[in-house]
């Protein structure tokens, strides 16, 4: 079934584009014009879909397919201005660099770091399923795992990834039957249940239509029933480039960047998010809805939205974008209001330049694509943490820049507002000045620690390493707010040699111990096969709270 609303798709895509930009101070909170949401109904797959076989495409067509969807998303990019007029900014200062470590072990010490898992996915070595653009996305509940990646592999542990089983993925409905890639998964703690999406496509070149299927299983590896996210309608002309699933207490949301639902001069893009009731679609019935979005043209270019992490008890939803180099936009959408609100910040500047990180056999850059520096936002992750013991917290925002005057490496310019206020905190940018940072995913414990996965590698001039996957912890053992040091976690010898990366890390709090984090991550060993994929699902925390991880480590879930 495909989402109805009281006013139709067309309305949602000529109606919803234009937020309020009254001229008053940037302290304060704007909030969005009216009518500035939606409201609609959206109905479970009939259960004959979900036993639709994929479509048969050859491996190279399906190959082929993809890459032309990633050159329309460049394209997208290309109209977007990197440099727009901007204030002057705060003073950009270097900040503490940060160090990549070996992986510690158990030991006496409280505050250091442990992995407790780095299991490598097997599954993303498929032959026929999978891509070196691995981008994996995993979600946990103690010794069971749920994971997805490119292209189309879904796979699921019960030994907390020692070994994986394959789970077949269905075909698309008629009008987008090829299953493509943007897997993302998240586990709404309260009730168990994982979510996961992805995205397809149609078999034009470039990909002229498609849909986001958000599959609810509870408990994995079997879907209880899928939803079928189809911006286009009946006109089958969008594309929902970029899915990203997020929860709150009460909500799932849906984020994309919807092309062709624009005009040629705005980039031909709409920034869209889609509230679900998660108690309706956890049940597989009828779920309520409310879609708000943003035109490119009424913000001087495409904005790409991601959901917070962190939120899955907070009853507020929060995402970020640029305005331009010294202008932070913060979203905050309560689960008690019809409509988001934002507040805007003057932070110090960032450079949308193309960083050299070039690495690895071959010396090829993996931060070389306008996506992965542009100020569009394909890069941001944001993670809400709410205080210990109900302090007021914060909320941090990453987003990978080039080179700057006081930076000399491609690194991730960071900010943290208070949670409460949304004043600016601190910028604790992710930089080192030997070699690149980039693509960070984030989120938050219940303790109000940040946890973060992230790539680095390459360097200016070229001559660096491959990239490679390490992940980290900001807590009290950190001086003020950042990551000091990261972990190693996917190590690799290669970069692919068309420029690609990709950029579906996914990071959580462990379950059910929520001290830990459970993330993804990867990288490309012994060469640039698919057999040299290092896709690795990764679990670790402080050996503080080791003994939590440990009580839950080796459990089995309960069947409901």
């Amino acid at each position: 079934m495909k989402v109805r609303t009281v006013s139709g798709v067309t309305l949602i895509a000529t109606a919803l584009g234009v937020l309020c930009l009254v001229t008053i101070g940037s302290a304060q909170q704007r909030s969005v014009a009216q009518p500035a949401t939606v409201q609609g109904m959206i109905e479970p797959d009939a259960p004959s879909e979900a036993d639709t076989l994929a479509a048969q495409v050859s491996p190279a067509r399906h190959a082929a397919l993809v890459e032309s969807y990633l050159q329309e998303r460049e394209r997208q990019a290309a109209w977007v201005d990197n440099n727009p007029a901007h204030p002057q900014g705060l003073p950009l200062t270097p900040g503490r660099q940060t160090d990549v470590i070996s992986a510690e072990t158990e030991v006496v010490n409280p505050q250091l770091l442990v992995i407790g898992r780095n299991s490598k996915n097997t599954n993303a070595n498929n032959a026929a399923l999978a891509s070196t653009l691995a981008e994996p996305a995993a979600a946990n509940n103690a010794l069971h795992v749920f994971a997805a990646g490119n292209f189309n592999h879904a796979e699921f542990s019960v030994d907390g990834g020692t070994t994986w089983a394959n789970v077949p993925l269905p075909g698309g409905p008629a009008d987008a039957p090829i299953l493509c890639c943007d897997n993302d998964a998240q586990i709404d703690d309260a009730r168990r249940v994982t979510f996961h999406s992805a995205l397809y496509i149609n078999n034009a070149n470039p990909p002229t239509n498609g849909v986001v299927r958000i599959f609810v299983r509870r408990p994995p590896p079997a879907a209880a029933c899928s939803y079928t996210i189809d911006p286009g309608g009946v006109a089958n002309n969008i594309v929902p480039d970029y899915p990203h699933i997020g929860v709150t207490k009460r909500f799932l949301y849906l984020t994309m960047n919807l092309i062709g639902a624009g005009t040629a001069a705005s980039g031909g893009s709409i920034a869209r998010i889609v509230r679900f009731n998660i108690d309706q679609m956890s049940d597989c019935v009828g779920v309520a809805t409310t879609t708000f979005q943003q035109t490119a043209a009424a913000f001087g270019g495409q904005r790409v939205w991601v959901p917070a992490e962190g939120t899955n008890n907070i009853e507020a939803a929060y995402w970020g974008e640029l305005v331009n180099a010294t202008t932070f936009r913060v979203f905050k959408w309560s689960e008690s209001a019809a409509a988001p609100t934002f507040v805007e910040r003057v932070i110090s500047a960032s450079s949308f330049t193309n960083p050299d990180c070039r690495g690895g056999v071959g010396n090829f850059d993996y931060i070389e694509r306008s996506t992965s520096f542009s100020i569009a936002g394909f890069r941001m992750r944001g993670a809400a943490a709410p205080g210990a013991l109900g302090g007021p917290g914060f909320i941090a925002f990453y987003w990978n820049v080039g080179p700057d005057q006081v930076h000399t490496q491609g690194h991730v310019h960071a900010a943290a507002f208070a949670l409460s206020t949304f004043a600016l905190l601190a910028q604790p940018h992710i930089f080192n000045s030997n070699f690149c940072f980039g693509y960070p995913a984030v989120t938050s414990n219940k303790r109000g620690d940040l946890g973060l996965t992230i790539a680095f590698g390459g360097k200016a001039g070229g001559g660096g390493s491959a990239a490679q996957g390490a992940v980290a912890i900001d807590d009290e053992f950190n001086p003020g707010i950042g990551f000091t040091s990261l972990s190693l976690v996917a190590s690799g010898t290669h970069n692919r040699n068309d420029n690609r990366y990709g950029d579906y890390f996914t990071i959580h709090a462990y379950e059910p111990c929520e001290k830990w984090f459970s993330a993804t991550s990867y990288a490309l060993s012994g060469g640039t096969g698919i057999a040299n994929v290092n896709s690795r699902y990764v679990e670790f925390g402080r050996n503080q709270s080791k003994a939590c991880y440990d009580a839950h480590s080796k459990q089995r879930p309960e069947a409901p």
